[in-house]
Order: structure tokens, then C-alpha cells, then sequence
């Protein structure tokens, strides 16, 4: 059972209300037996002992007290014979004493040259207040007890079906849409229960969560197939421009805009395919990737007159998915290309991370803030774009789990860090 579950502490209170009323009662038989005997049976003797000299002084030849509890001894002229235990005794004491493998209570009282040792064994006496007294209180003891079981048994009956529930959607994986709605028809809860209102309330939820995203990772892959039937028109009728008379920089800006429109689409069609299966992952040199990636943007680097170099203090490799790295440092190389205007890109690999700075002009922290959110951009050198570059690395990055981290400030450009894990390097 877990300690943090509610059928634990249903159990937890349980025992612990039976300890706190054994230990009340407990406490209270104590209490009751130290008055009965420091009060009520002192007082008894008391006035036994008064009541005895009271009778003596009228009929000077009455017998001290002797009965079936208790036992009077007189010290004095024409006594008794009183044992050693009691003659350390001092008047108007009140104790108990080891008589005859016995230990009853004594109470010694003196008047005149004599002095009265009145003997209580209350024993008996303890034997009646055990069948009267403790046996009825056991038995509201018992009763409290079956009942207080009872209630637990019935409360974690109750909640059983709630406790069923959460431990089924603990187990969910809620990381694979495949398997993210769980089989709540395996809870069994009571027809009219508030946990068979909540499961049904959960079963309409889940249905209605589960066709969202499936409307929405078909509409990503249609729009992704519909879209590139266009750019493949575009292109093509974009080399029969170029052998005729058209301004050389108005063809440069379409074919970037439609690389950028090709490297969007292909982005949102693997997010939507990452979001069913697992990417495979592959065995990469991050050095000649980036190289790569380089010489690919050159072009785009020398008409922006930015100058781009690689700095690699060691040899990063990698198990992770090509794919995606690949769309990640496209997106962020391509970014800091745009948005520098003329002056230089610098890409750092170090041993578990690769960081892309640029000599832009950065952004202000409001600007930072917001600038993994869709549709934010920060300073624009008259680039067009629509500010998705960076939410889409970020939602890359969380797949693969690796951690993105942006600094930036004003006239002093943007760096942005990716962070690997270590089980994912060699």
C-alpha cells in the first residue's frame, strides 16, 4: 500500500483511533481505581475509624471491627497482637502493606493509648468491580471496535473504484496518443457513485481529446502534402524564369522563401509523424552535420554578407534522430544568418552541447520571454517569417529531450545553447 494513498490513510486513521481509545480508556479505568482508592476507600476508613471510637466511648467493651473485607487490630492495654508491617505505621497514615503474601490497605488511627489499624482487602472487592465494572466496559470497547472495523471496511470499499481509477491513470502513458485513452470500463463503481459519474465524465473527456488530436495531426499532414504541390509548381516555373529576363534579386527572394516554405512544411510533417512513432535514432557526427548544414546555407550566408565559422573543441557523436537534429540547427543557423545582417555566425560544439551566436541585434528580455511562443519574432533585419522557427525547435527539443536554452541582448546579438544528455553522446 502507498503512503501516500488514500486507502493508507483511511488505515492510518483507523489504527489510530483505536489506539486513542484504548489509551483513553485505559487512562480512565486508572484514574477511576486511584480515586476509588485515595478517596472514596480513605474516606470509608476515615469515618469507619470515627464511627468505631464513637461506639467505644458509650460501650467500652464493643468489638473492634471485624467482618468479611474488614479487619480491625487495637496497640495497646489488653490488645491485640499486632504484626511487625503495621507498627511502623504512624497515625492517620493511609497505605498499603505486605501482609501474608496479601497487600490490602491500612489506615492506623490513635486516640488516647491506643491506636486502631483498620485492614480493607479489597480484593473482593476488586473482584466485583472487575465483573461489574470492566466487563461491561470491555464490551462497549468490543462494540466500538467491530463497528469502527466495520466503517473501515465499508469506507475502503467506497473507495475503492476511486482508488482503481487514479492507479489506472497513473499507468497511462500519456506520451503515446496510441495508448493515452485508458479502458475505463474495468473500474467498478457503484451505478449512481460519484465515481461512476467521474469515469463517465472521463470516458467523454477522452473521447473528445483523443479526436482533437487526431483531427489535428490529420489536418497537419494534409496540409503538409497539399502544400507542397504548389512549391513544386513554383519551382519549376521559377528555373523557366531564370533563363529569361527577370531582376536576378526578385528570383533569389522566391527561391528563399520557398527553401523556407519546404523546410516549414517538412518540419510540420515530422512533428506529426514523431507524435505517432518513435523516431529511429542513428549513429551521428554532430561536427559533420554542421558542416554540412554550413556549406548548404553558404549561399544564403554570402548574400546576406554574413560570414559564418565553426568552432569544434572535440568530436560530438550522437545517438538521436538525423532527422530532427537536422531541422533543428537548419532552423537555427537560418535564423541567425536572417536576423544579423551583416557581421558573422559563430557555431561552438563542446563536448555535450552546440551553441549558435550571432552579432544581431537581440532582443530585449520582454522580447525573450515570448520568443518560444508561435507567431513571436524578435528584431527583424526586413526579413519576412512567421515567427514558428523557434516554437518548432522547442517542440523538437522536448521530443528528444534535449534542453534549450536562448540569451540575448540589445546590440549585442542572441545565443542559443542545445544541451544533449548524456546517454545520448559516446
Amino acid at each position: 500500500m502507498r503512503r501516500a494513498g488514500l486507502q493508507y490513510r483511511l488505515t492510518r486513521a483507523y489504527l489510530l483511533q483505536m489506539v486513542l481509545i484504548s489509551f483513553a480508556t485505559l487512562f480512565g479505568v486508572w484514574v477511576t481505581a486511584q480515586i476509588i482508592e485515595r478517596v472514596l476507600v480513605r474516606q470509608a476508613l476515615v469515618m469507619e475509624a470515627e464511627h468505631f471510637w464513637d461506639a467505644r466511648e458509650q460501650q467500652p467493651d464493643i468489638q473492634r471491627p471485624n467482618t468479611r473485607h474488614l479487619l480491625g487490630l487495637i496497640d495497646g492495654p489488653g490488645g491485640d497482637a499486632i504484626p511487625q508491617a503495621l507498627r511502623g505505621l504512624s497515625p492517620g497514615e493511609f497505605v498499603r502493606v505486605e501482609l501474608d503474601g496479601n497487600h490490602p490497605i491500612v489506615y492506623a488511627e490513635r486516640r488516647g493509648q491506643e491506636t486502631l489499624y483498620l485492614i480493607f482487602d479489597e480484593q473482593r472487592v476488586s473482584m466485583l468491580a472487575f465483573v461489574f465494572g470492566i466487563l461491561p466496559l470491555s464490551g462497549v470497547l468490543l462494540v466500538i471496535y467491530i463497528g469502527s472495523f466495520m466503517t473501515w471496511r465499508k469506507s475502503r470499499k467506497l473507495v475503492s473504484p476511486l482508488v482503481q481509477l487514479a492507479e489506472l491513470l497513473r499507468r497511462t502513458p500519456v506520451n503515446d496518443p496510441r495508448a493515452a485513452r485508458p479502458d475505463l470500463s474495468v473500474v467498478e463503481a457503484e451505478a449512481d457513485s460519484e465515481v461512476a459519474v467521474l469515469v463517465v465524465a472521463l470516458e467523454a473527456y477522452a473521447n473528445r481529446l483523443v479526436g482533437f488530436v487526431e483531427r489535428e495531426r490529420q489536418f497537419t499532414r494534409d496540409a503538409s502534402h497539399e502544400l507542397r504541390t504548389p512549391l513544386a509548381v513554383i519551382r519549376a516555373n521559377l528555373e523557366l524564369l531564370s533563363g529569361r529576363q527577370v531582376s536576378p534579386e526578385a528570383l533569389r527572394r522566391i527561391e528563399d522563401t520557398v527553401g523556407d516554405m519546404e523546410a516549414l512544411i517538412e518540419t510540420l510533417l515530422l512533428l506529426a509523424r514523431s507524435e505517432s512513432r518513435e523516431l529511429p535514432d542513428e549513429e551521428l557526427i554532430v561536427n559533420d552535420l554542421v558542416c554540412n548544414l554550413v556549406e548548404r546555407l553558404e549561399a544564403l550566408a554570402q548574400r546576406k554578407n554574413v560570414g559564418v565559422r565553426v568552432e569544434q573543441s572535440v568530436l560530438l557523436m550522437l545517438r538521436a534522430p538525423e532527422t530532427v537534429l537536422t531541422m533543428v540547427l537548419t532552423n537555427l543557423i537560418r535564423n541567425a544568418i536572417n536576423y544579423t545582417g551583416s557581421g558573422h555566425v559563430t557555431i561552438s560544439i563542446d563536448a555535450g552541447s552546440l551553441v549558435v551566436q550571432d552579432t544581431g541585434p537581440g532582443m530585449d528580455p520582454s522580447q525573450l520571454q515570448r520568443l518560444m511562443q508561435p507567431f513571436e519574432r524578435g528584431q527583424t533585419m526586413g526579413e519576412s517569417g512567421h515567427g514558428l522557427g523557434l516554437a518548432i525547435v522547442q517542440r523538437l527539443c522536448e521530443r528528444c529531450r534535449w534542453k534549450l536554452e536562448v540569451a540575448s541582448a540589445l546590440g549585442q546579438g542572441t545565443s542559443v545553447r542545445v544541451t544533449f544528455p548524456f546517454w545520448q553522446r559516446h
